[in-house]
């Protein structure tokens, strides 16, 4: 069984049972502890549970798990999802909508001269242009800044982007699923993820494998608006063909550490 696969069904069954032990999740999957600690490390710090003495409990507080501790899960995946996506999709003076997710965010150093113009609300993505790529030109939209993810919010960025147009949105969420699409705990992201979409010619969703079938609290952008769902080999077989079934082209990107 693929390490993915077993964490998705290790979330499954915290949300089904709200809790879970080491030493049953052991035995279930016939792995080492050490295996499950590692899975519930990776599912805690992706906002899923809350890490206790000899198991997990369902997190009811958020699943919004911050930038930095998000940064830092799945980065050989993310890497490599964000340069096939600046090597598949931005062409030379494009004009892009660079959302503030971690794999998004991760496309800045992917990009090369002549670089694109990235309008963005993420302030990561503001930081990261400004040390890897110092000519390219970026615009943020303003509004109010949210400490937990970096991104800016509110009526001021949702106006902002409504006055803008994209030739690619690139964006990365919570979870997809084959009937919610992508989905987000944060409703004033959800807005502006929204108005990004609908301004841009074509959407491409950069999501890592542990993210396919997983729900979080709102519908965000529907499937029927992504046009390219680019993730890691990974991901289940039948899930990815569910969604492909929705619309989106399908793009597996190989990783060399698959448990990074």
């Amino acid at each position: 069984m693929l390490t993915e696969e077993r964490r998705r069904r290790i979330a499954e069954r915290l949300q089904a049972h709200g809790a879970v032990s080491n030493e049953a999740l052991a035995d279930e999957f016939n792995v080492t502890r050490m295996t499950i600690y590692r899975d519930l490390k990776a599912l805690e710090a992706s906002g899923r549970l809350r890490r206790v003495r000899g198991g997990a409990v369902i997190d009811r507080g958020s699943d919004e798990p911050l930038f930095v501790s998000k940064r830092d899960v799945h980065r050989a995946q993310k890497a490599a999802i964000a340069a096939y996506a600046a090597a598949t999709f931005v062409r030379e003076r494009d004009l892009i909508f660079l959302e503030a997710g971690t794999t998004a965010t991760a496309m800045v150093r992917s990009l090369v001269e002549p670089a694109p113009t990235i309008v963005t609300n993420g302030l990561e993505v503001i930081n990261e242009a400004a040390k890897h790529v110092p000519h390219m030109t970026v615009m943020g939209c303003g509004g109010i800044l949210r400490e937990r993810s970096y991104t800016f919010v509110g009526p001021q960025a949702v106006q902002f982007f409504e006055g803008v147009h994209a030739r690619t949105f690139f964006v990365s969420g919570t979870g997809l699923t084959p009937n919610e699409g992508l989905t987000d705990p944060n409703p004033l992201e959800v807005q502006v993820k929204l108005a990004m979409a609908e301004h841009a010619e074509s959407v491409v969703l950069l999501l890592d494998s542990s993210k396919l079938g997983i729900r979080s609290l709102l519908a965000s952008v529907p499937l029927e608006r992504i046009d390219h769902l680019v993730t890691d080999a990974g991901a289940d077989p039948g899930i990815v063909r569910a969604i492909a079934e929705r619309g989106p082209r399908i793009h597996i990107v190989p990783v060399e550490d698959n448990d990074a």
